[in-house]
């Protein structure tokens, strides 16, 4: 009887730790919607200039892809480099450039091409952080920041620093020069910089292909469905942090 009583104990336990993670994924899930809602509201006179920009580019999308296409090769070069700066010296966006590659591109050769645009920055990037040291790096990236990531430089985890590069919202390209004061090795950053970038060029390049091929439905699903995992990241960012700092700590 003792057994059965503490096999019914256990399944009881277990289905209660199952409804209370279904629960938590449900109020994730409604309050980010909340969120994106909310967040809609807030920014509807940027969200309809934005439109309107769009619409614009859309009545001249031919005669813009044919001008880059003019350019033969050097248009992918140069549009490699632009993510190659965009990484190291963080003038625009990284969502912008991805977004434009996929336009312009198409999804997949945008895939490719900011793949080894975003590596090699990442790249150059790591090796400032490690030639240059600490002094530089703090010049770089503010307090707040660099006392909230600081225990990724004593550490070679590199799961953890994939996580972070794989989870939108987190500031990659300053992670860039903070692991470069880490012992991790240059070939383990690269895997980690270059696989965790992936799932956001993906969607990236994605959002810009269907624009152009004006699939409007399909863009409206990977964006919402984007902005919906971005807020929710946000809204988690911290105990994410915390919990990769007491794992590493450990």
């Amino acid at each position: 009887m003792d057994g059965e009583d503490r096999t019914l104990s256990h399944q009881s336990a277990s289905g209660e730790d199952g409804l209370r993670r279904r629960r938590r994924i449900f109020w994730a899930v409604a309050g980010g919607a909340f969120l994106l809602a909310v967040a809609a509201l807030f920014f509807y006179g940027e969200i309809a200039a934005g439109v309107r920009f769009l619409i614009q580019v859309q009545e001249r999308k031919q005669r813009f892809r044919s001008w880059i296409g003019s350019f033969g090769p050097w248009a992918s070069l140069v549009f490699i480099g632009l993510q190659v700066f965009q990484v190291v010296f963080s003038p625009i966006p990284g969502e912008l450039t991805g977004f434009l590659g996929g336009y312009v591109f198409g999804a997949w050769p945008s895939v490719a091409y900011s793949t080894v645009g975003l590596s090699a920055g990442s790249w150059l990037a790591f090796l400032l952080g490690r030639w240059l040291g600490r002094p530089f790096v703090e010049k770089l990236m503010s307090r707040a920041v660099l006392d909230k990531f600081d225990f990724l430089i004593s550490s070679r985890g590199a799961l953890f620093a994939f996580i972070f590069f794989a989870i939108p919202g987190f500031p990659k390209d300053y992670m860039c020069y903070l692991l470069g004061l880490s012992p991790m090795r240059t070939g383990t950053f690269l895997f980690v910089a270059t696989v965790g970038r992936v799932p956001g060029t993906v969607m990236l390049s994605l959002q810009g292909a269907n624009l152009y091929q004006e699939r409007y439905g399909l863009l409206a699903g990977i964006f919402a469905a984007a902005l919906l995992l971005i807020l929710l990241c946000g809204y988690f960012a911290e105990p994410i942090r915390l919990w990769l700092r007491g794992k590493v700590e450990k």
